[in-house]
């Protein structure tokens, strides 16, 4: 049985109120009551609540900065453990992670996850590894996606050439037609502006889609922005979400399926290989439309949104960060050079990663300290991962941790935005890394001259 190193400091910092406690201890006894207790079950309703309510403010950064600061570095909320410790947080990213149907805290509706016609689940989230009580899916579907989609010469040679330059003109275009703001229709509008563009650049660039095809864009826009797609996945809010507004999903689901599955990087593939556990065309096409839904498109958007300065960053208690605006600091990097570029934008992802956090499955019972007492979690606990606190360590970054400084010493092999540490990682990795890094830093460098040109001119 694993037994967390104790001696560590791990109290809380604040005096959390009444609420936050019985909030707190309810869900220490959800998770680690015996079959016998019965008071336990007699609380589950007001669980289920406390859960539910808890699992949609653990997607905020400031909410579980204060939780750590409340509770101490490991503390209990949304249905599981959080293990917010710097070195916690790196080895449960580099070693293999059993999965549940989770998208960060948020329950997943297993019936509307991708399937095989024979009802293989074929999405990677809650895929586990092998080492972690997988049968292998999750290394054979991964393989399919990056040798088809994100990892192909194709790729690579698409995301310089001239129709993505196209793109980032039209971008840039729209970019000074809203006035240069960092706000407004340039980021609202879904038909213009930053994410008319990453739905046409990353289509293209990964499935090499013609951007300029405005009937499949219309279909791509419809389902994955006017129609939520994310959404279609979780468990209760897809559900209402499907019965009082988005009764035509499926019919939209489908059509997409069908333009990723006849797109010209899906369409080399033979079904039925050995080392992709016998996927077929169509069950990498349904697995490509659930991560652009969930992923691919709203990672980078989020991204976006924080380095352009539409998204300002989070409210740490006690903490300076709501004040500063990370467009001065844009303003003001040389954008010839990329790697400048590339720090700005790990450092603004540390002090606001787009995604917060992850979680395994605990495959054997485990002892952690929560506040002042040793715990023990069974077998099959939800573990979550709070990647953005692991960037918010003063033992680690200094005393100018909540500053911003994108000369910061190990900024980028430290960093967990991507869901690694640093180039560490146990396969998990978000597979279109360098595909962002490079993309987003091509929007930086274009829209950045665009405004130093317009501040030329206005001086």
């Amino acid at each position: 049985m694993y037994k967390q190193d104790t001696t560590l400091p791990r109290q809380a910092q604040i005096r959390p109120g009444l609420l936050e406690v019985i909030a707190h201890s309810l869900q220490v006894i959800n998770i680690t009551h015996s079959w016998y207790n019965i008071f336990a079950y007699l609380l589950k309703p007001i669980n289920f609540f406390v859960t539910y309510i808890q699992s949609i403010r653990a997607n905020q950064a400031d909410y579980l900065y204060h939780k750590r600061l409340a509770h101490g570095e490991n503390f209990v909320c949304a249905g599981g453990v959080w293990m917010s410790g710097f070195n916690e947080i790196k080895e449960n990213l580099i070693e293999p992670q059993a999965r549940a149907f989770k998208l960060a805290p948020s329950q997943l509706d297993k019936e509307r996850l991708p399937r095989s016609d024979n009802g293989r689940l074929l999405f990677l989230l809650s895929l586990s590894q092998r080492g972690a009580a997988g049968n292998g899916d999750w290394e054979a579907y991964r393989a399919a996606f990056e040798d088809y989609i994100t990892h192909t010469e194709e790729t690579k040679l698409r995301v310089n050439d001239e129709t993505t330059k196209k793109l980032m003109d039209k971008l840039v275009a729209d970019y000074k037609k809203t006035g240069l703001k960092k706000e407004g229709e340039f980021f609202e509008n879904n038909d213009s502006g930053i994410q008319d563009f990453l739905l046409r650049y990353l289509h293209y660039v990964l499935l090499g889609l013609d951007p300029f095809d405005d009937e499949k864009m219309g279909i791509l826009n419809d389902y994955h922005y006017d129609s939520r797609s994310a959404a279609y996945y979780l468990n209760i809010l897809g559900n209402a979400l499907q019965r009082f507004r988005f009764t035509d999903w499926p019919e939209k689901l489908e059509k997409v399926i069908k333009v990723y599955e006849e797109s010209p990087a899906l369409s080399v593939m033979e079904g039925g290989q050995e080392k992709y556990n016998n996927m077929s065309r169509k069950d990498l096409a349904k697995l490509t439309v659930s991560i652009m839904a969930i992923a691919g498109l709203i990672g980078p958007f989020t991204l976006c949104k924080i380095v352009l300065g539409n998204q300002p960053l989070p409210e740490y208690e006690g903490q300076p960060t709501k004040d500063i605006d990370v467009v001065n600091f844009w303003d003001q990097i040389n954008l010839d050079d990329r790697e400048e570029v590339k720090n700005y934008i790990y450092e603004c992802g540390r002090l606001r990663h787009p995604v917060s956090n992850t979680h395994k499955v605990a495959t054997e019972d485990f002892t952690a300290r929560v506040g002042n007492r040793d715990i023990e979690f069974k077998k099959g606990t939800i573990v979550f991962i709070p990647m953005v606190l692991a960037s918010l360590d003063k033992s680690v970054y200094g005393e100018d941790t909540f500053e911003f400084n994108q000369k910061r010493e190990n900024l980028c092999p430290f960093s967990t935005m991507f869901h690694s540490f640093g180039d560490q990682t146990n396969g998990r990795v978000c597979p279109g890394k360098a595909i962002a890094e490079s993309m987003v830093a091509d929007i930086l460098i274009n829209l950045g001259k665009s405004r130093r040109e317009a501040s030329a001119m206005n001086n």
